[in-house]
């Protein structure tokens, strides 16, 4: 059992003193249904977080408040092995979700490789909000009225749609693109791309509203606080009790990406129009880079998103890249990546493979841009 620090400071030290209470914060609101995890949302950041089946148990103490010394207990006990055992589950279990804010105690100071996983982790991003819904929380859902091998068949059918979308507008850019030729025409691209911006977000807005989820906001993000975009809040979708729906809220704004990418693709190879042709040839190419934004497994996009949705795992980005980190740079493993069994640790890998092979598709796009430009 490890010894009771002697001096507890809230800031700097790693873990709470064994003997002082501790608790989840006050914000934090605790979200019933969400078997077999724990649902977590903090009211004043507006943040889900899920937390997995071993940590159930220590839900019901943090609620009303206790101590490392008899949460260890409890483990001990629960579970019939060693205290220094349980002490260990416990600390790691804590230092992760007091870094993530969930506890009435600050996160700590980090070391330079800490700060360097957290800001891989946490990608800074501020917000002008340009609509706000103040209504409580509400993700109410709607009965399924097609059958399963139904919805199977529509979700097919719209995947191979938004594939052969994306193959005319690749199509397109390669083929068509001649920068040269767009003269005057450019000044038409931001006014063509802020309206497929805007249709992207109202895709997300639809099927919130079709769901029955509470939209809290709306605006533009922008990205280390530089790269602006547009952006919905669908967090509270996470109350939904099936993925199937929190799946089509993140996807419906990458199908109209890859529809409205196929449309410019289209016409820059049908159109005469030299101009016409090299402007929809524009329209292409910068559509399915701003595709190949959405789909970033490496930001809080919603290829991301989609993710998530899809494996149930609310943090999946920051666990896939603190578990790698862990690996590469010999980091402390974490509560969660001690209890993730095989098939999460492989999702882990294959999210780490993912991401190379994006970021090899986007320098061949680069390149093909940098080569018409060159003539």
């Amino acid at each position: 059992m490890p010894r009771p620090n002697a001096a507890f400071d809230l800031v700097d030290d790693e873990q709470p003193a064994w003997d002082l209470p501790v608790a989840f914060a006050a914000s934090v609101e605790i979200v019933p249904g969400d078997n077999p995890g724990v649902l977590l949302y903090r009211n004043d950041t507006g943040r889900y977080f899920r937390l997995g089946r071993s940590s159930r148990m220590f839900v019901p103490h943090l609620q009303k408040g206790t101590t490392p010394r008899f949460l260890v207990q409890q483990v001990s006990d629960s579970f019939q092995v060693r205290e220094s055992a349980a002490a260990r589950t416990v600390t790691r279990f804590l230092a992760e979700i007091r870094e993530m804010g969930l506890l009435d105690v600050p996160p700590p100071a980090r070391g330079l490789r800490g700060r360097f996983a957290r800001a891989l982790a946490e990608i800074p991003m501020g917000r002008l909000v340009l609509v706000r819904d103040s209504s409580p929380p509400a993700a109410v859902g709607r009965q399924a009225t097609w059958g399963s091998l139904a919805r199977v068949v529509a979700g097919a059918f719209v995947g191979v749609i938004a594939l052969l979308a994306v193959g005319v507008a690749v199509l397109g850019a390669t083929w068509r693109l001649d920068i040269g030729a767009l003269g005057g025409a450019s000044v038409a691209i931001p006014l063509i791309l802020l309206l497929h911006l805007t249709l992207h977000e109202a895709g997300h807005w639809l099927a919130c509203r079709f769901y029955g989820v509470t939209v809290p906001e709306a605006g533009i993000a922008f990205w280390f606080w530089v790269l602006p975009r547009p952006y919905v809040d669908r967090s509270h979708a996470y109350r939904l009790a099936r993925r199937t729906p929190l799946v089509v809220i993140t996807v419906s704004g990458i199908v109209i990406d890859a529809v409205n990418a196929g449309i410019a693709g289209a016409v820059a190879l049908a159109a005469d129009d030299p101009t016409l042709r090299a402007l929809a040839a524009a329209m292409a190419y910068i559509l399915v880079m701003t595709l190949a934004n959405d789909v970033n497994p490496l930001l809080p996009s919603d290829g991301l998103h989609a993710i998530e949705a899809a494996t149930g795992q609310l943090a999946f980005r920051r666990r896939a890249i603190q578990y790698l980190l862990t690996l590469l740079l010999r980091l402390p493993s974490s509560h969660h990546q001690e209890f993730a069994g095989r098939r999460l640790r492989l999702m882990y890998l294959g999210y780490g493979v993912l991401s190379l092979g994006y970021l090899a598709a986007v320098v061949l796009l680069f390149a093909r841009l940098v080569a018409s430009v060159g003539g």
